[in-house]
């Protein structure tokens, strides 16, 4: 008898957990996730980007440039001679290419940087640009081996000051 009200209640505790977890999953699909978005606004303003983790033995040197740019056109020497000399190598260098008018033509910026530093070809609304707050080309961003912002510089005199200093 004992053996038959303890299964009995069982299978109600199974049946009970069924229904509360379909009740659940129901909710969740009807409505939207919550948390940070790519637009929401941090508490002191700037808005918040898509993380990107980068592991060990990650970039140190990030540049980013557009085609199209007279400025990124003046930086593009400057980062390859930083590129050339930096150390680690093209694995330490990323060139991020950010196309922001499809019809731009990018040959030369990869033709120029593809030596120097390993190349991306991202459109504007990439996650790169996202996570390093990109508002404007061109920039370079210098990190310390665990990933941390070390200085940033837009223009070839920044990126020189930056290099010497």
């Amino acid at each position: 008898m004992i053996a038959l009200v303890l299964s009995v209640l069982a299978l109600g505790v199974t049946a009970l957990n069924l229904l509360l977890c379909y009740g659940m999953i129901r909710r969740l699909r009807a409505e939207p996730a919550h948390g940070p978005s790519a637009t929401d606004d941090t508490v002191t303003g700037p808005p918040v980007g898509v993380p990107i983790v980068l592991p060990a033995g990650s970039p140190t040197l990030v540049g980013f440039f557009s085609p199209g740019c007279g400025a990124c056109e003046d930086l593009l020497p400057a980062f390859t001679r930083a590129a050339e000399a930096h150390p680690g190598g093209t694995k330490k260098v990323t060139a991020v290419v950010v196309e922001v008018d499809p019809d731009s033509d990018s040959r030369t910026y990869l033709d120029v940087l593809s030596p120097v530093a390993e190349v991306l070809r991202v459109p504007l609304n990439s996650p790169w640009v996202s996570a390093f707050g990109v508002d404007g080309f061109p920039r370079v961003h210098a990190l310390t081996e665990d990933g941390a912002l070390r200085w940033s510089a837009v223009g070839p005199s920044d990126l020189e000051r930056r290099l010497t200093g």
